[in-house]
């Protein structure tokens, strides 16, 4: 059953979620509601995607494993069951007083450091959220939480005795990425910011979508492949609309789709003609001035 929590605007300039993808921040929060006053639940993606995200598609246990590696929250096992807990929840919330105590097995010490992965960002404050209200399950007004919820940067003591055998945590594999894997994921989230805005919908990625985009990396470069992207989806070009600007002819018109970028202008059919006739017109003029100065026949007009 979700429950009222407290949360302040700095949440949304955390730099460890900033980078993330939206939803993992969105299903962070939803974490908070989900759980009991000790910050723990039940570690079942399906459920959890049916509370948060009833009305469209999300990959939960994916995003759960991503929290649990940038250390906001712990996947654990006890007694044959999976339990999230949320790393500083005690610390940072205030659960109403009539909530009733956890019937959830906490995670040992040494358990809890030794699944800390990732990065961590400097602690926002220390101070702990005001109450709730001693009569009413709604937040005063008053009372937003001053902490982002994210780990400490102070590292946990290790326990010097081993956990318990009933407890096994889960421990993602932490992954490092490369300079390429990075320039790819901001040509990707570009493209699909400026595609979300023009058609509503997230644009499709697969392997040959992956293909493509490390194409126009290393064609453009990590710098300017982003920016050409988003610019892409602007085109307001018959022929990328009846396509919907796929990625795919974004790579085959590269170069040229970069020059319209840094010019600022786009060219679609209509300019392409008018850009067509301007010439003709000139290519006219010039061969009548050339038949005027080789003493052809005069022009009626001049």
């Amino acid at each position: 059953m979700a429950r009222a929590r407290n949360i302040k605007p700095s949440l949304f300039t955390n730099e460890i979620l900033g980078v993330g993808h939206p939803l993992c921040t969105l299903l962070f929060q939803g974490l908070w509601l989900l759980a009991d006053k000790e910050g723990r639940l039940e570690d079942r993606p399906l459920r959890i995607k049916a509370e948060i995200f009833p009305y469209r598609e999300a990959d939960v246990d994916a995003m759960l494993h991503w929290l649990a590696h940038k250390g906001f929250i712990v996947r654990y096992q006890a007694d044959g069951k999976s339990y999230i807990e949320v790393i500083n929840f005690t610390k940072h919330q205030n659960p109403h007083k009539n909530e009733k105590e956890s019937e959830i097995p906490s995670v040992s010490d040494g358990c809890i450091t030794s699944d800390f992965l990732g990065t961590r960002s400097e602690l926002i404050g220390t101070a702990r959220a005001d109450s709730l209200s001693s009569d009413s399950d709604l937040l005063i007004p008053d009372s937003l939480i001053p902490d982002v919820l994210i780990p400490d940067s102070e590292t946990l003591p290790i326990a010097e005795a081993p956990a318990p055998s009933n407890i096994q945590v889960l421990k993602p594999k932490a992954k490092t990425k490369t300079e390429a894997q990075i320039a790819n994921a901001n040509t990707w989230d570009a493209y699909t910011i400026a595609y979300l805005e023009r058609y509503g919908v997230e644009p499709v990625r697969n392997a040959k979508v992956n293909g493509q985009i490390a194409q126009l990396v290393q064609r453009l470069g990590a710098d300017e492949a982003p920016q050409v992207a988003m610019f892409y989806v602007t085109i307001n070009d018959s022929f990328f609309i009846r396509a919907s600007h796929e990625f795919g002819l974004l790579v085959a018109r590269a170069e040229g789709i970069r020059t319209q970028w840094i010019t600022g202008r786009q060219v679609n059919a209509v300019t392409a003609r008018q850009v067509e006739n301007t010439q003709a017109n000139l290519n006219a003029a010039q061969e009548a001035a050339r038949n005027i100065r080789a003493g052809g026949e005069r022009n009626a007009f001049l």
